[in-house]
């Protein structure tokens, strides 16, 4: 796992959607616009599972996925690692409280952490796809 730089944490902490990226076991991609994820320690993000359905399959299929995150005006990284699924326990528990404090009505069926194993540059510009991390 690589540590997550202060300005991506400053990122994920801005974020209001980021884009997820899984694939299933054929390769076959799937794009979801996340409204909860954030930097959990300084190697792993978590996510709220609100409304997955083919990202949760996708998931349980093959744990590898990306997430890119984009802070105004020109701030933007792709993360990749490896996915745990979580659905009870004490951080489960951390979930359901996060995204109750957030927005009441919702109620998250899992959570996940996305162990960071590489960070690249999104950002337009000379250094648009260098690995950081």
């Amino acid at each position: 796992m690589v540590k997550l730089p202060a300005d991506v944490k400053e990122a994920l902490a801005n974020q209001q959607v980021a884009s997820l990226v899984t694939a299933d076991k054929n390769g076959v991609p799937n794009v979801a616009l996340m409204g909860f994820v954030k930097a959990r320690d300084d190697e792993t993000l978590i996510m709220a599972n609100v409304f997955w359905k083919k990202t949760e399959a996708n998931l349980k299929e093959n744990p590898k996925a990306a997430i890119s995150v984009y802070m105004p005006p020109m701030k933007a990284y792709q993360l990749k690692g490896s996915v745990e699924l979580v659905s009870e326990g004490p951080l489960m528990d951390e979930v359901l409280e996060w995204v109750a404090s957030k927005m009441a009505n919702l109620k998250p069926k899992g959570a996940a952490l996305l162990h960071v194993e590489e960070i690249y540059s999104a950002s337009p510009g000379p250094s648009a796809g260098e690995r950081i991390a």
